[in-house]
């Protein structure tokens, strides 16, 4: 057990048996979050004095507040640390408004990556290195199709990795998986088979652009292009 005399009040991390401690500091963080202990706008320790308030290594605390914020528990301020987001609490209420919730180890749902997971600081990276040297134009009305750079670097990856040969002319770049479904059914119409599981989302894109959608249904093998064994 351990306690956080620098927030002004005793905050109890207790390590159950058979969680690490990343684990246990975000479930604790969570909870204290969504009880309302911890308030927005609280501010919370730097990561270097609560490993050693915890005992743990820095990045163990640094990871923690890092998946916190992605997920929207927490925000970081350049210069004034890190607080509890304004809406943390109120949001998790709504999301799920039982007293307990069960912590899930692996999550299907759609919109739901691995936040903890991505590569901050080779983004970061690469941001700097394409604002600092692209062409003035990029930041105006461009090619509907998508910026010529992008789809060049799209075909050399597709060669490699794939095994596609595509000229970059052929290549359209689109805002979301939603506005590229919309744009293949534009381009595709008539009838489009759908997985009978597909997000209802995805279907509906199809329906919205006039196209008749015919559901197909899987089997231990995939997807049924002939009627399944029952």
């Amino acid at each position: 057990m351990n306690s956080w005399a620098n927030l002004g009040f005793d905050l109890h991390i207790e390590l159950p048996q058979g969680i690490g401690i990343r684990a246990a500091l975000l479930q604790t963080l969570r909870d204290a979050i969504d009880s309302g202990l911890l308030k927005p706008g609280t501010r919370l320790p730097p990561s270097r004095t609560l490993a050693l308030d915890l005992g743990v290594a820095r990045n163990t605390v640094a990871d923690c507040y890092a998946e916190l914020a992605a997920a929207g528990w927490l925000v970081t301020r350049p210069g004034s640390g890190t607080v509890v987001a304004t809406l943390a609490s109120t949001h998790s209420r709504e999301v799920d408004p039982s007293p307990t919730r069960r912590r899930l180890t692996y999550s299907l749902l759609p919109g739901s990556p691995d936040a903890s997971a991505f590569p901050r600081t080779a983004w970061i990276s690469s941001a700097r290195r394409a604002l600092t040297t692209a062409p003035t134009d990029a930041f105006a009305t461009t090619d509907p199709r998508g910026r010529v750079e992008l789809r060049n670097a799209l075909t050399t990856y597709l060669s490699r990795t794939r095994g596609v040969r595509v000229d970059p002319s052929r290549i359209v770049i689109s805002a979301s998986s939603g506005h590229g479904i919309s744009l293949l059914a534009r381009a595709l119409g008539g009838t489009i088979a759908v997985d009978a599981f597909c997000l209802h989302l995805h279907r509906q894109l199809l329906v919205d652009e006039g196209l008749l959608t015919i559901p197909i249904s899987v089997d231990e093998s995939g997807t049924c292009t002939e009627p399944c064994r029952v």
